[in-house]
């Protein structure tokens, strides 16, 4: 008769297993492309935090106002260029001012009113939605030079708003859909509120102009590009381009100030801007669904 082997012990088999995981776990550890949501508990509540997002609240009232005032005077006034976008800024303006309004009433909420990323963010919010207030009434009064500085800084400043937005990953589906996209598509649309307001202060206005035009569109596109392919993927902020774009270029070829092949640039450098918005959430979707399976990630 073969001799018998002992039969180890399940203690140890169970042993050996526990020790085998870690190291295959480690192994396929990934660490995706963005910060951690920070879950630590809020700071406590201070009073400039009431008064932040009541100052959101007001800033995002008086866009309102002033686009809603402004609209029917702005056709022609602050966008004498081959991209004019003719009465959809009318629209879009008093969109976004209520899309940033629904984030000052979220952000008052008691889970939200001391957040980090509220107290960061909502400064730049405050200060963008602000100046583009006062750009829509330089432009709708003749000044176009001095709506394009205005206008210019609140892009600025809302795209480090989105910055900081990056930094500070949102928590909750609710912090994504409130907090970044409101900010995130002012800034998309006032890129190009800024682009058309700068192409009618250097006069370009007519089919001589269509290649630096081109080239100018090129280069912004390429830069929303850029923080469209950030975080999660900054589809608010390709939406707000986009609108833009798009409807500049199919009003530019309509009224035959603009070239066919300048308004093909222009669509399809807005539908780039989101392709690299959507490329990034793949990526990351994608790379999350690895990691909860325990397979390596790579970026």
């Amino acid at each position: 008769m073969s001799e018998q082997h002992p039969t180890p012990p399940l203690n140890s088999l169970m042993e050996s297993g526990q020790q085998a995981a870690p190291a295959h776990s480690a192994e396929h550890e990934s660490v995706l492309p963005y910060p951690a949501p920070d879950h630590r508990p809020n700071p406590e509540v201070e009073p400039f935090d009431m008064i932040r997002g009541c100052l959101l609240a007001a800033a995002s009232l008086l866009l309102l106002v002033t686009s809603l005032v402004f609209s029917s005077s702005m056709n022609g006034r602050d966008r004498i260029s081959l991209l004019d976008s003719s009465a959809v800024p009318a629209v879009i303006w008093p969109a976004a001012a209520v899309f940033l309004l629904a984030s000052a009433m979220f952000s008052l909420r008691k889970d939200q009113c001391s957040a980090r990323r509220q107290r960061v963010a909502s400064l730049y919010a405050i200060s963008a939605a602000a100046l583009c207030s006062c750009a829509i009434v330089l432009a709708a009064g003749f000044l176009p030079a001095a709506a394009a500085i205005v206008a210019t800084l609140a892009s600025l400043l809302s795209l480090f708003g989105v910055h900081q937005l990056n930094r500070l990953t949102a928590r909750t589906k609710a912090e994504r859909w409130l907090g970044d996209a409101p900010l995130s598509f002012l800034a998309g649309f006032s890129m190009a509120y800024t682009m058309h307001l700068w192409f009618a202060v250097a006069g370009w206005n007519d089919l001589s102009h269509s290649l630096p035009v081109s080239l100018a569109t090129a280069a912004v596109s390429l830069a929303a590009a850029g923080f469209a392919h950030t975080g999660r993927g900054r589809h608010a902020l390709a939406s707000g381009f986009g609108i833009a774009m798009i409807a500049a270029a199919i009003n530019g070829w309509l009224s035959e100030a603009t070239a066919l092949w300048v308004s093909a640039i222009c669509i399809l450098m807005s539908l780039l801007v989101f392709l690299m918005a959507e490329n990034r959430r793949f990526r990351i979707s994608h790379a999350e669904h690895r990691a909860q399976r325990g397979k390596p990630v790579e970026f």
